[in-house]
């Protein structure tokens, strides 16, 4: 047994008191000033033995179960031991690597975030699977944002689930695979001016050219002034009726006739807008007729958004996000403490993925933006935990608002990356204010030397005392060369000299972590507290996996709600007839389009 490990039991407590007790009493028993038979100093000695024995062979143990590929000693635990079964409002981090205490952090301080950075297949999602499960457990909501699209991590959610009796809170989202998804139309709730900055952030930011930034102001104003005409219609729509009004003259017509077919106050705005919207494309007709609109000049404004819209509107995107009335609507998850696990096909649809990631997160600010205006007894409780797999490739510039806010709606952010890069590619502002805004920051195996060595700036330095010993040791022969007796002189010297000075290091050094073993992370908590720690993996067993079967997807019989259903119409708005419909006040002669609406269709 190491020193160390004897200098870390620190003895104490009722086991501990009675052992050096009876240990005690056992040598004062057997003073010949004491009559007692020997069975009694016998007894109390080896029920003192066995206590110390359980204790160190406990000590021994932990040192084995729990290795580390270097000494460090961590921080005390933010919550000690003997308070952690009093409490219901914390998550297991994970054990030390040098005493094998337990790591829990209070909600109170994960509400203030987690950064999550480490290689591929070293521990990341093991630890998101770790505070997921508690989670669950607890009865919270989840939203696990997933970049691998593996049908065995989904089989793992839904066991988790079910392990937990919630096996019916469990909702997918799975663009990948529609038969194994259920539906989600993240453009369908929220304002127009919500709306619109989800879809727009589909293109890259422009702040660094003035040029192409007036060009997205402008298609942020365009999509705002079409969404806001739909809702005017109060009918729904989806990622393919946003395409189609995007890429058709006909399609602008027939939306705007159908916002004059009933007028009132609240619609006249919006019509009034989206007539001025429409007459920017507007050219002379060919025919000598009424100005119609140009295909080309809308697609110059918006044809690039319309493009990212096709994808979702089509294939396997489209069967899950055409739809009217979804299953998953994100703000009631929430509230309703929903588990929602969402699959992104990066590898075989890497563009799509990304940019529907986009969407979700989009999708989930607004979210929280609604639960931040409710009472503080109807938000979230348990704190609504989102784990964000690969975060980096789906960030934006105005995800770091959601950090600074999102805490008060009752949010535990926690994404997950690879290097500090995948943050600094989309801005440096980004990076540094997705570092500055996550309160506990965990390390795993880094593969990079810069991220190394931020890392270990972040976990911080420490003065450590470095002696230095020197010695000497010099001996002189000198004689005259000319003198009438023989003379010299001789010297001989030694010496040492020992030297002590403080200098400032790195707490954990940028090799280390660049060392660390898979399931090993170093966590820095709160800038002042530093912990080396291994992560448990948990897993069900072969016997309830086989019982449980496969995945089963949660449907729901929503009743059908009436949509814009461009797409029955496309036919239609591809044909060359003049519209002979008799113009009215909010219409030019010659703009309409012949398709009568049908206000009754409930296809979704």
């Amino acid at each position: 047994m190491k020193i160390e490990t004897l200098q870390s039991l620190r003895l104490g407590g009722f086991s501990d008191t009675l052992a050096l007790t009876s240990i005690g009493g056992a040598l004062l028993l057997t003073s010949p000033f004491f009559n007692v038979p020997w069975i009694l100093p016998a007894a109390l000695a080896g029920l003192g033995g066995y206590l110390i024995t359980e204790r160190l062979s406990f000590a021994l143990k932990l040192r084995n179960v729990l290795p580390s590929t270097f000494h460090f000693e961590s921080s005390p635990p933010v919550i000690p031991e003997h308070l952690i079964t009093k409490r219901d409002d914390t998550l297991l981090l994970g054990y030390t690597c040098d005493d094998a205490k337990p790591i829990y952090l209070p909600y109170e301080d994960l509400m203030r975030h987690v950064l999550i950075v480490g290689q591929s297949g070293v521990g990341k999602t093991v630890l998101g699977s770790l505070l997921m499960r508690q989670q669950v457990e607890a009865g919270g909501g989840l939203l696990f944002v997933d970049g691998k699209m593996n049908r065995d991590d989904l089989q793992a959610m839904y066991e988790m689930c079910a392990a937990c009796g919630r096996e019916q809170d469990l909702l997918v989202i799975n663009p990948g695979n529609p038969d194994l998804s259920n539906t989600y139309n993240p453009v369908l709730y929220g304002d127009a001016d919500e709306i619109a900055s989800r879809i727009i952030s589909l293109i890259p930011t422009t702040e660094t050219s003035p040029g192409a930034d007036h060009f997205r102001q402008s298609a942020l104003q365009a999509v705002t002034t079409i969404v806001r005409a739909i809702q005017s219609t109060g009918l729904a729509f989806n990622f393919l009726d946003l395409n189609i009004l995007l890429t058709n003259g006909k399609a602008m017509a027939h939306l705007q006739n159908i916002m004059c077919s009933e007028v009132d106050s609240d619609r006249e705005t919006a019509i009034k807008d989206f007539k001025l919207f429409i007459d920017r494309f507007r050219s002379p007709s060919k025919n000598g007729g009424a100005p119609e609109i140009d295909v080309s000049k809308m697609k110059e404004l918006l044809g690039g958004i319309a493009g990212r819209l096709h994808s979702f509107g089509t294939g396997t995107f489209g069967r899950v996000l055409n739809t009217y009335n979804p299953e998953v609507r994100l703000f009631d998850a929430i509230i309703n403490n929903k588990i929602i696990y969402i699959m992104l096909p990066t590898m075989g649809k890497a563009e799509a993925a990304q940019n529907f990631a986009k969407m979700v997160i989009g999708d989930y600010r607004t979210a929280v933006s609604w639960i931040q205006a409710l009472p503080e007894s109807q938000r979230p409780n348990p704190p609504f935990l989102a784990f964000m797999d690969e975060a980096g490739s789906y960030f934006n510039n105005s995800f770091p608002r959601l950090f600074e806010q999102a805490r008060s709606a009752r949010q535990i952010l926690m994404p997950a990356a690879q290097t500090f890069a995948n943050f600094e590619a989309i801005s440096p502002e980004l990076a540094e204010m997705v570092l500055g805004n996550t309160w506990t920051k965990v390390f795993f195996k880094l593969g990079t030397h810069e991220t190394a060595e931020k890392a270990a700036d972040m976990i911080g330095m420490t003065r450590q005392a470095t002696k230095s010993i020197s010695d000497s040791d010099a001996e002189t022969d000198s004689a005259p060369n000319i003198q009438v007796a023989p003379d010299a002189s001789l010297a001989d010297s030694k010496g040492i000299t020992i030297g002590m000075r403080e200098e400032e290091v790195y707490l954990v050094h940028p090799d280390t972590l660049k060392s660390l073993d898979k399931g090993q992370c170093i966590v820095s908590y709160g800038g002042d507290k530093v912990y080396n720690i291994r992560v448990p993996m948990i897993t069900v067993s072969d016997d309830f996996r086989q019982k449980l079967g496969p995945v089963r997807i949660n449907r729901q019989d929503l009743p059908p709600v009436r949509g814009l259903d461009l797409a029955n119409a496309i036919d239609r708005f591809l044909r060359t007839e003049p519209d002979k419909r008799a113009p009215n006040k909010y219409h030019d002669e010659g703009e309409h389009d012949s398709t009568q609406y049908n206000t009754d269709s409930d296809h979704d």
